[in-house]
C-alpha cells in the first residue's frame, strides 16, 4: 500500500500501530454457523420435501431476454446501494461510490476483514479522498444501511395495512423498529453534540474490548469525535434521501424476486407480488447473517410461498430464489472484479472537486 495512504488512515484508526488482537475464537465461529444451520432447518421444515427434478425443470424456462433484464435491474439494485457513499462524501460523484463499492464487496467476499475496509481507503485516497472525511463517509453509509435493514419489516407491515388493513407480525415489526430507531438516534445524538459522540466512541470501545483486549476505548471515543467534525455537516441534510434511497434498493431487490418467480413459472394468480414484497421485507434482517442470509432468508421466504399458494409452487420457487441468488450474490463478484480492474488500470477518473489538504498530490496516493 502507498505510503501516503497508510499515513492517513493511522490518523483515524483507532487501533493503529498496536498488535493485532487474536482472531475470534473458533466456537464463536462455529456457533454462529450452527444457528445458521437450524434456522433452515427450521424453515424447511415449514416447506418438505423437495421435488428437485422439478426445479430443474423450472430453471429451463429461463429465457437469455429475461436474463438480461434481471442484471438490468441489478445494476440499478447496486446503483442506489452506492448513492448514500456519493451523498455523504463530498465531491465522489455516483460512479466512484459505484465502483467503491462493488470492489469493496468483492474483497468482503474473498477475503477475511478488514480487507474491504482498507481497499475502500485506499481507493478514497487516490482519488484525493482525505482518510478522515473517507472514513467518515463509509461510516455513515454503515449506519443508514443498518438501520434501513432493520427497518424494512415496518416497510412491508406499512404495505400490508395500506393494501388489505393487515397488520402483519406486530412483535417482530416492533421489535425491529425499536433496532433501527435505536441505531438512527444514536447516530444522530452523536451527530449533534461532540460530547455525546465521545460518550458513543467511548462505550462502544469498552464494549469492543470485551471480546478484543488490545482495544483502546479513548481512541474509540477520539474516532468519534473524528467522525462527528467530518459528517456533521452533511449528515443530516443527506440523510432522507440515504434513507429513501437504500428503500428503494430493497424493494428494486424484491422485485427481482419477482421477476425470477415469474419467468419460472409461479404466476401471479397463486403468489401475488405483494405477498412476495411483503415477506421479503419481513426477513430483510436476517440479511445480517453471512452472504445476506444465504440460505436463511431463502428458506423462510419459500415457506411463505407454499403457505401462500400450496404445495404446487414448491419447486419452482425455489428455482427462482435460486435465479435470484446467482443473480444478485454473483453478479456483483463479477462486477467488483471488473471495477478493481479498472482502478488498478487507472481507467477511473479522478475527481473534478478534490477535498484533499494543501501540498498533496494525487500521484502520491495512486494505486499499485
Amino acid at each position: 500500500m502507498a505510503d501516503g495512504v497508510d499515513d492517513d488512515v493511522d490518523d483515524v484508526n483507532p487501533e493503529a500501530d498496536r498488535p493485532a488482537a487474536p482472531r475470534a475464537h473458533p466456537a464463536r465461529r462455529l456457533g454462529v454457523l450452527a444457528l445458521c444451520v437450524v434456522v433452515v432447518w427450521l424453515a424447511l421444515r415449514f416447506v418438505g420435501d423437495v421435488d428437485w427434478s422439478a426445479v430443474r425443470s423450472s430453471l429451463g424456462k429461463l429465457s437469455w431476454p429475461e436474463l438480461a433484464a434481471l442484471v438490468g435491474l441489478l445494476l440499478v439494485r447496486n446503483g442506489l446501494n452506492a448513492l448514500p457513499l456519493a451523498l455523504f462524501i463530498p465531491g465522489l460523484g455516483m460512479l466512484r461510490a459505484l465502483v467503491n463499492d462493488l470492489t469493496a464487496h468483492l474483497l468482503a467476499v474473498v477475503a477475511p476483514p478488514p480487507s474491504d475496509i482498507l481497499v475502500r481507503l485506499r481507493m478514497f485516497a487516490s482519488w484525493d479522498v482525505p482518510a478522515p472525511v473517507a472514513l467518515a463517509g463509509a461510516v455513515a453509509n454503515t449506519i443508514v444501511f443498518y438501520t434501513v435493514r432493520f427497518a424494512m419489516p415496518l416497510v412491508g407491515a406499512a404495505l400490508l395495512v395500506a393494501t388489505r388493513w393487515q397488520t402483519g407480525p406486530v412483535a417482530r415489526v416492533l421489535l425491529s423498529t425499536l433496532v433501527a430507531g435505536t441505531i438512527l438516534a444514536v447516530a444522530l445524538a452523536a451527530v449533534r453534540r461532540e460530547s455525546t459522540a465521545a460518550r458513543v466512541g467511548l462505550t462502544a470501545g469498552r464494549a469492543v474490548r470485551r471480546v478484543r483486549s488490545a482495544t483502546d476505548p479513548e481512541q474509540w471515543s477520539e474516532s468519534a469525535v473524528t467522525f462527528r467534525t467530518h459528517v456533521a455537516a452533511g449528515f443530516r441534510s443527506h440523510l432522507a434521501v440515504s434513507v429513501l434511497g437504500l428503500v428503494a434498493m430493497v424493494l428494486v431487490d424484491a422485485t427481482i424476486v419477482v421477476l425470477t418467480l415469474r419467468f419460472v413459472g409461479v404466476g401471479a394468480g397463486a403468489v401475488p407480488a405483494l405477498d412476495v414484497y411483503v415477506a421479503f421485507c419481513l426477513v430483510y434482517p436476517f440479511t445480517l447473517f453471512p452472504l445476506m442470509g444465504l440460505g436463511i432468508v431463502d428458506g423462510l421466504l419459500v415457506a411463505e410461498m407454499v403457505a401462500v399458494g400450496g404445495d404446487g409452487v414448491e419447486a419452482a420457487a425455489i428455482a427462482g430464489l435460486v435465479v435470484w441468488r446467482t443473480v444478485t450474490l454473483g453478479g456483483p463478484i463479477v462486477l467488483g472484479a471488473l471495477t478493481l480492474a479498472a482502478w488498478r488500470l487507472g481507467l477511473v477518473p479522478p475527481r473534478r472537486t478534490p477535498t484533499s489538504a494543501p501540498g498533496r498530490h494525487r500521484d502520491d496516493v495512486a494505486p499499485s
